[in-house]
């Protein structure tokens, strides 16, 4: 009897005493050394919302480091007396980077009543290697224009390589700690790319957002139920948007590649509204599979999708197509309708083309032997070449067609806008080179 008592006294002292209660700790013991190995990314099975940790769970421990080795520990920043929000990271991910100004805004507003982490995990969307979300190789649109190429690090030196470039990128204000070698954070309270708890100080889990402040989740609606503050979560729709093919219907690649068609969504009105999108139909070859991407990327097995636009905001859309080493060709159609308007809709078929696998070796002689000319462009653009090509195709920065024109064993002279338009002459194959790449149309 009295070895219970004494265990029943041990087990409320931490709850008498206000000392937050958590599962065992997750990990990491001791600073992990820069050369230390990222253990293996198993491949997430669709969906990965839903998974993680549910609200009304208690927090496991953790211990974590930042890019100086200082160290965060989820015990001692609850028994501190202040509520924890934990954010998780890539800066692969465009969701997340999409998101700074929040957190920030979440910083500056709560930071005296909330202490606010960001815990740095997984490449998202790495350049070259496999996403461990997707698949496949899905480097994404966003990050391409964006110039944001980072492969999946292999060393724990290496992720923080990618976490300096995020901090020189970004004014970020909540501190940012990389998850362990072995991804033990990801694992356990993931694996998402950017999701977020909220604990309070007791060690329960509060709320779970699969995505960050996505609707209908409110992350300052959480915040303030947590704190006890008013909670005013209303949400004004009524609005209406416009749609925008921003390039071309139909998007060229070569094999074994992502490609993109990209739309634009916007809200000229001042309400906000809610569009539902949906695949309504799609025919690919075998070994193709296809997402949507809007404010977050989905899986291949998502067809429909809902994403709230702000008034007079806009919402970038991308229709990615995953094509296997075959030459294939395949489509969907794509319909985009005001969720409080019937009337307020678009349908769009969009395109994607596999030329076939790319060659480095082919053609490698025709980069100096065609010349281009002013790059980046001014009024006129000429394209000299001592062969004739039966057409050219005209890119802009970001990637997309601009104009198909006949092409000439001379030279051309396109009258376009200012603003870095290049010329590429199609001689059969796809070859990247240095500002040059040759295309099969």
């Amino acid at each position: 009897m009295r070895s219970s008592l004494l265990s029943f006294a041990l087990l409320i002292a931490p709850l008498l005493s206000g000392q937050p209660v958590l599962l065992p700790s997750i990990g990491i013991s001791t600073l992990p050394g820069n050369d230390d190995p990222v253990c293996t990314l198993p491949l997430q099975t669709p969906p990965i919302t839903s998974v993680g940790r549910d609200a009304g769970e208690t927090a496991a421990d953790f211990t974590l480091y930042d890019r100086d080795g200082n160290a965060f520990n989820l015990h001692d920043a609850l028994a501190a007396g202040k509520p924890v929000l934990m954010i998780s990271a890539s800066y692969t991910c465009p969701v997340f980077r999409n998101k700074v100004p929040s957190i920030n805004s979440v910083v500056a507003t709560y930071g005296d009543e909330l202490t606010t982490v960001i815990i740095y995990t997984v490449e998202a969307h790495p350049d070259q290697d496999i996403s461990p979300y997707f698949g496949v190789v899905n480097t994404g649109a966003q990050n391409i224009s964006a110039g944001i190429l980072y492969r999946q690090p292999t060393t724990y030196g290496e992720r923080k390589d990618v976490l300096d470039a995020l901090t020189l990128d970004m004014q970020i204000d909540a501190p940012i700690y990389l998850d362990g070698p072995c991804n033990e954070w990801w694992d356990y309270y993931g694996p998402q790319p950017n999701n977020a708890y909220l604990i309070d100080t007791t060690g329960v889990l509060f709320a779970h957002h699969d995505w960050y402040d996505k609707d209908p989740e409110n992350i300052i609606c959480d915040i303030d139920s947590l704190l006890g503050n008013p909670v005013d979560c209303t949400t004004t729709l009524g609005g209406s948007f416009t749609f925008e093919l921003t390039g071309n219907d139909t998007v060229y690649g070569a094999d074994a590649t992502t490609l993109t068609a990209e739309c634009l969504l916007t809200n000229p009105s001042t309400s906000d509204v809610q569009v539902r999108v949906v695949r309504m139909n799609m025919q690919l070859p075998t070994g193709w599979s296809s997402s949507l991407c809007m404010d977050i990327c989905y899986q291949t097995d998502t067809i429909t999708a809902y994403v709230t636009i702000p008034a007079g905001d806009e919402q970038h859309f991308y229709n990615y197509f995953y094509s296997p080493p075959s030459v294939g060709t395949g489509y969907v159609r794509v319909g985009f309708r005001n969720m409080d308007d019937d009337t307020n809709g678009f349908t769009q078929r969009l395109w994607g083309i596999n030329n076939g696998p790319t060659s480095t070796e082919e053609h490698s002689d025709a980069i100096d032997a065609w010349r281009l000319y002013p790059d980046p462009v001014t009024d006129v653009f000429n394209v000299q070449g001592p062969q004739r090509t039966d057409r050219i195709r005209i890119f802009d920065l970001s990637g997309r067609t601009v104009a198909t024109i006949a092409g000439t064993n001379s030279f051309v002279i396109l009258d376009r806008e200012p603003g870095g338009y290049f010329a590429l002459p199609m001689l059969g194959h796809e070859l990247v080179g240095p500002g040059l790449r040759f295309m099969k149309l």
